[in-house]
């Protein structure tokens, strides 16, 4: 048996869904994306952060309306583009789950909350009840892990970025080093594809449904949106692609 799992991330979507960011539609491109996940027909949706771009009601309203019909468990974590407090209370009813520990076909997937309410500029930081809460979960369960958070732990290699990523992130390492059952770790907020391993660590960042970063030499793919699709196996073992929306 095999679990799979869709992550969206970035969706940064406005009350108003005719609203362009950076010169590209999220409303739009995130149609696009939604209709590649329906095809690839994942058993749960993670949603990881940045969902609206401004916190507004009718944005999570909006995203609703695009994720409802996919009718999937879905699981959520805030961004530093999002009001926690609307966000939870949007999503109350079904599909979206306030879970953040699942466990399912012999894995164990983890949801962690990395936003930081004095931020200035959109960088993250592990509270400490966050890792507690990590910890206990972690003690009480060796089944191999996927952790999923919104900001990126590990350095993107981009000036700018990295200095909006989890500011806490070298202790946030260590302490994985301590749990061998941690497998991979998913984020968004970087708006890329990316992979590193770290301590036998798999890390893996995933495209926005809207306007990507670009590093130098980028391909033309690498500008369209997309989505992650992971593939948890029973006996351990893991597949994951990125899946993006090209036009047609």
């Amino acid at each position: 048996m095999v679990l799979k799992i869709a992550q969206i991330t970035d969706t940064h979507l406005f009350a108003d869904r005719k609203t362009a960011m950076r010169g590209l539609v999220t409303w739009d491109s995130l149609g696009t994306v939604v209709a590649e996940v329906q095809a690839w027909n994942p058993d749960i949706l993670l949603l990881t952060g940045d969902l609206a771009h401004r916190g507004e009601p009718q944005a999570y309203q909006h995203l609703i309306e695009r994720i409802a019909p996919l009718h999937l468990p879905t699981y959520y974590i805030p961004g530093n583009h999002d009001e926690l407090d609307i966000l939870n209370q949007q999503f109350q009813n079904s599909p979206f789950l306030g879970d953040k520990v699942l466990q399912r076909q012999g894995w164990q997937v983890l949801l962690l909350d990395s936003t930081l309410a004095t931020a200035q500029s959109g960088e993250g930081y592990l509270s400490e009840a966050q890792l507690e809460a990590l910890e206990q979960s972690l003690t009480a369960c060796s089944k191999p892990t996927v952790l999923v958070l919104h900001h990126h732990p590990v350095p993107m290699g981009i000036d700018w970025l990295d200095t909006i990523g989890v500011q806490n992130n070298q202790a946030f390492l260590d302490y994985l080093t301590r749990f061998p059952q941690v497998k991979l770790v998913l984020f968004g907020h970087v708006h890329l594809e990316f992979e590193e391993q770290y301590q036998g660590i798999q890390f893996y960042g995933t495209p926005s449904t809207c306007k990507q970063v670009l590093r130098d030499g980028a391909s033309e793919q690498e500008a369209y949106p997309g989505f992650r699709g992971l593939r948890l196996f029973e006996d351990g073992t893991y597949q994951t692609e990125v899946i993006r929306s090209y036009p047609r």
